[in-house]
């Protein structure tokens, strides 16, 4: 490799191109290999060979998110974007939970009874919907003064804006899983039939939606309790706050689900964790992984239709039907792909190794679902609706990736906190989880958020274009039919300030009209006192004329 690489460089003035330097690195390192390999006495260990595919890996791996990220297929980017910002917030969520539930589950939770768990698991899931809820109130400036944003400073509402965007996601995701949690423990507890298992998402959707309608009213009695209108923050709080929510319920209900799917088609419930005996996680046949994931596909499909040819809104349950139904798309194909690989690849030496593979195979699925949806979205055929559907199905792919890479992660931290002695398991893990977000997340709210929020924000302004621009009104000069839309998509924005401004003037003569009653009331009374002073006048009047006679 030595005399390829100096008869290559010798008499090169510049560098070398960057095929020349990767046909260079490539010999250099088969070099390498050929050469460790012609070595009889080295014995390669699993460790060696674990610690050689993840160097090798992590090259390769970074090299094509570069690549993704800077694709010529603009809509590629914004999605490779996305995933890229779902896997970190979801992976430094779900380490933190898992921190906290291990101390649960060590101090609490050590030789309690079922009932116990059920009750535990579900005040450890209110106690982080408590804990979105007030966080999110603070730090949007709602609430209290210290992040209060001036209105008319847009470089201070923008930094708002990213600071509550920061918080809604990775305390959504915290609060999903505890949830994901609270329901599947519920779910171990029933009695081991499919309608019994079944029931659990329904259950779960049914709480948090019901927990979803008491906050919803607390925050408008919280915004309009001042002044009676809602400002800026008030109202993002309320955005972010309810966006949110459907997050957690997409990825509770969805979990259950699948639980529910799987043990229909093994006839095994898996754990809270999803995971399943050895001996039953290996023993999956290639019909059952393909049946899985058709029934994602189904879903899917079915979904699909419903947004496509069902105009009509149900509150939020229509917001929420689409997260439930990516996410469980999402699942579905996670776990087709853990049976198949497990049985496959791995058989018993289910460790470490098997969930990096793991993970790399369900990105590469992942990202090229995500590059035939994109594809599909580019289609001129293809309406908003549609469009909108397609952009959750890719979301909730980007928290798949989060939480494959998010299992492989999980396995290394508690192998470490198992070989140090310093401190009890438990809270190594939860330090190692913090020590890890502590890293991960300022740079994730610095650089990426930032690029992810304008990519929602110009989503969200093609999406009111294509509210704001009728599709058939065109108009022929010759046949005197509509050419040009009613509404220019130039002017909707401005619009929708004046409709805003609109509703701020609306809500002010609400409050003024609540106030009607009693100033009828203190006019009837002043009337009356009128009455009696005119009549009063009358007969000084009449006096006074007597007197002058």
């Amino acid at each position: 490799s030595s005399v390829v690489f100096s008869t290559l460089h010798a008499g090169a003035s510049e560098p070398l191109p960057f095929m020349e330097s990767w046909l260079v690195a490539t010999l250099v390192a088969l070099g390498t290999i050929i050469s460790a390999a012609a070595e009889d006495e080295a014995k390669v260990s699993k460790a060696n060979v674990g610690i050689s595919v993840m160097l090798l890996g992590s090259i390769g791996f970074m090299m094509a998110l570069f690549e993704l990220t800077h694709c010529y297929i603009k809509p590629m980017q914004k999605y490779s974007w996305k995933a890229i910002s779902a896997t970190i917030s979801i992976f430094s969520a779900v380490l933190i939970f898992q921190g906290v539930n291990g101390l649960v589950e060590a101090y609490v939770l050590e030789g309690a009874s079922e009932q116990t768990e059920v009750w535990v698991s579900i005040v450890h899931m209110l106690l982080w919907f408590l804990i979105l809820q007030c966080v999110l109130a603070f730090v949007s400036g709602a609430v209290g003064g210290r992040f209060k944003v001036s209105l008319e400073d847009e470089d201070s509402i923008e930094t708002m804006e990213t600071r509550l965007k920061c918080f809604a996601v990775l305390l959504g995701h915290i609060t999903g899983f505890a949830a994901i949690n609270a329901f599947a423990t519920i779910q171990q507890q029933v009695p081991r039939v499919l309608a019994n298992t079944f029931m659990v998402p329904l259950l779960a959707w049914l709480c948090v939606f019901l927990f979803g309608r008491v906050t919803d009213h607390a925050r408008d009695w919280i915004s309009l309790s001042d002044d009676g209108t809602k400002d800026t923050s008030e109202e993002k709080w309320e955005e972010e706050t309810a966006e949110t929510e459907d997050d957690v319920v997409g990825l509770a209900v969805s979990f259950c689900f699948v639980q529910s799917l799987r043990f229909w088609v093994s006839g095994i419930l898996p754990n809270t964790e999803g995971e399943e005996p050895l001996a039953i996680a290996v023993g999956h046949s290639d019909a059952q992984c393909l049946f899985l994931f058709g029934i994602g596909i189904v879903l899917v499909i079915l979904e699909t239709f419903r947004i496509v040819y069902v105009r009509r809104k149900f509150f939020r349950l229509s917001d929420q039907m689409k997260n439930v139904t990516a996410m469980t798309f999402s699942w579905c194909l996670f776990f087709a792909v853990d049976w198949f690989v497990s049985a496959h690849l791995f058989g018993s030496e289910q460790g470490m190794m098997k969930q990096v593979i793991l993970a790399l195979v369900v990105t590469t699925l992942a990202l090229g679902c995500i590059f035939f949806l994109q594809t599909i979205e580019s289609l001129e055929s293809t309406g908003d609706s549609l469009d909108g559907a397609l952009r959750a199905v890719v979301n909730a792919i980007g928290i798949l990736i989060g939480f494959a890479w998010e299992r492989a992660f999980d396995t290394a931290v508690a192998e470490v906190s198992e070989t140090v002695s310093l401190l009890p398991q438990p809270w190594t893990k939860l330090l190692l989880a913090v020590g890890l977000a502590g890293m991960v997340v300022p740079a994730w709210k610095r650089h990426i958020l930032p690029t992810i929020m304008k990519i929602e924000a110009e989503e969200e302004k093609e999406d009111e274009k294509g509210e704001g621009v009728p599709e058939d009104i065109e108009r022929n000069e010759a046949t005197g039919t509509l050419q040009d839309p009613l509404l220019r998509p130039e002017g909707v924005d401005d619009l929708r300030a004046a409709c805003r401004v609109l509703e701020e003037k609306i809500t002010t003569l609400e409050s003024c009209t609540s106030r009607m009653p009693k100033l009828q009331q203190q006019n009837a009374v002043l009337e009356a006192k009128m009455g009696g002073i005119s009549k009063e006048l009358g007969d000084l009047e009449k006096l006074a004329s007597l007197l002058t006679t």
